[in-house]
C-alpha cells in the first residue's frame, strides 16, 4: 500500500462519516449474514456480487429512506486523493462498468419463491476528488449518471491536510539499498479498521489513544486533530433541478436552523474575485455562511462571453433554485429539507469585506 492509495482509503472513511447525516449507513462485515450479495474474500476484503463477477469495495452504504417506485438506494463512494492531477475519464468508466454489472444482477427466472422477497437495491456511484476532474470525465459522468464531487475548495482544506499529515507520519519500508520506498510499513487493513473506529466514535477513548501511540506519537496527535476537525460537521448531498449534486459542508449551527425550520429561503452570493466560490446564507440566521464550489461545467457556462452576472442569475433561478436533501437532524427521524434561492434576500445581504 503506497501513500496516495492510503490517503484515498482514509478519505473515504471520513466522507462516509460526514454524509451519515443524510441517512447513509456504511456496510460492514456484520452485514454479510443478512444478504447473499456481499461476501468477504481472502485478502480482498468485502466484495459485492455483480452479473459477471465480484467487485471489491471499501465504502458502500445504504440509504435508510427509499423514494417511491425505486428499489432501496445504495451508494459506492470512491475517493481520489491526488496532489495536482485531475481525475480522468478512465476512473469514471470504471464506475460505469461496476454499476452496469451490479444493477443487472437480478433475474426472476428459475428463482425460488422465498428468494423473490429478498431485498433488491438500486446502486449509484460517486467519485470524490481532492483535485477536481477533467472536462471529458465530467461529460462522461453526466451521460452515465455518475456523480462527481469536487473537494478542491478551501472548505475541505483542513480535512485533506490532516489526512495528508496522518499518512506522512506512517513509516515506510526500506529497500535492500537502505533507501525508503513508497510502501507503508504497517498492516494497513488493521490500521484502517482502527482509523474507522476512531472516526465513527464521537470521542477517542484513552484505550484507543494508547493503541494509536503504539504506531507513533505524531500519528496519535494528528488523529486526535482530525477527529476534532470533523466533530460537529456534516456533508449534505443536496439535489438540484439539474441533477447536479451540491455538497454542503455545514456545522451544528446550521442543523439548529433546520430543526426550527427545515425549509429555508437562502441568499446565494459570490465575489467577482472568486466567481466559482458560492456562499449560501439562510434567512433564519444571516451569520451562517455555507460555501461550495460551483461544478466546473456550470462555472465554464457562467463565464461565457464575460456575462458573469447574467449567467450566474440564470444558474440560481433555473438550475439550483431549490436544493433538497434528507437529514437525520436528531439522528433518528428523517426530515426533508429544502433551500430555496430568493433574489430579494440576496440583494439585501452584503458580504463582509474580509470574508473569504
Amino acid at each position: 500500500m503506497d501513500r496516495q492509495q492510503a490517503k484515498g482509503y482514509l478519505l473515504e472513511i471520513v466522507l462516509s462519516k460526514l454524509i451519515e447525516i443524510n441517512g447513509y449507513d456504511l456496510i460492514t462485515d456484520d452485514d454479510i449474514e443478512r444478504t447473499n450479495e456481499i461476501v468477504a474474500l481472502p485478502r480482498n476484503g468485502l466484495n459485492i456480487r455483480g452479473r459477471g463477477g465480484y467487485h471489491q469495495f471499501d465504502s458502500l452504504g445504504t440509504f435508510r429512506i427509499t423514494p417511491p417506485f425505486v428499489y432501496p438506494l445504495r451508494l459506492f463512494i470512491e475517493a481520489k486523493f491526488y496532489t495536482s492531477e485531475r481525475v480522468r475519464i478512465d476512473k469514471v468508466r470504471m464506475g460505469v462498468g461496476i454499476l452496469e454489472d451490479v444493477n443487472t444482477n437480478y433475474s426472476t427466472v428459475d428463482v425460488e419463491d422465498e428468494q423473490l422477497v429478498v431485498s433488491r437495491y438500486n446502486y449509484h456511484y460517486a467519485i470524490f476528488s481532492t483535485t477536481g476532474f477533467t472536462e471529458d470525465a465530467q461529460r462522461y459522468a453526466i451521460a452515465h449518471k455518475i456523480q462527481l464531487i469536487d473537494l478542491s475548495g478551501t472548505e475541505y482544506r483542513m480535512i485533506i491536510e490532516s489526512i495528508d499529515r496522518i499518512v506522512a507520519s506512517i513509516p515506510v519500508k526500506i529497500n535492500d539499498n537502505n533507501e525508503p520506498t513508497k510502501i507503508l510499513d504497517i498492516d494497513f487493513n488493521a490500521f484502517k479498521a482502527l482509523f474507522r473506529e476512531g472516526i465513527f466514535n464521537d470521542d477517542i477513548t484513552p484505550d484507543f489513544s494508547s493503541i494509536l501511540r503504539e504506531y507513533n506519537e505524531i500519528l496519535r496527535e494528528e488523529m486526535l486533530h482530525l477527529t476534532d476537525i470533523i466533530r460537529g460537521r456534516y456533508l449534505y448531498l443536496a439535489s438540484t433541478n439539474s441533477g447536479h449534486i451540491i455538497p454542503l459542508l455545514t456545522t451544528d449551527a446550521f442543523n439548529e436552523v433546520l430543526l426550527s425550520n427545515a425549509h429555508q429561503k437562502i441568499a446565494i452570493k459570490w465575489r467577482a474575485s472568486k466567481p466559482n466560490r458560492w456562499i449560501i446564507i439562510p434567512d433564519d440566521n444571516h451569520d451562517i455562511r455555507i460555501t461550495f464550489e460551483l461544478p466546473k461545467l456550470l462555472d465554464k457556462y457562467m463565464r461565457i462571453e464575460g456575462r458573469l452576472e447574467h449567467n450566474s442569475r440564470n444558474i440560481k433561478e433555473n438550475i439550483i433554485k431549490k436544493m433538497a436533501f434528507i437529514a437525520y437532524l436528531d439522528s433518528k427521524n428523517p426530515t426533508l429539507c429544502t433551500l430555496t434561492y430568493n433574489q430579494e434576500l440576496t440583494d439585501e445581504i452584503t458580504l463582509d469585506e474580509d470574508y473569504e
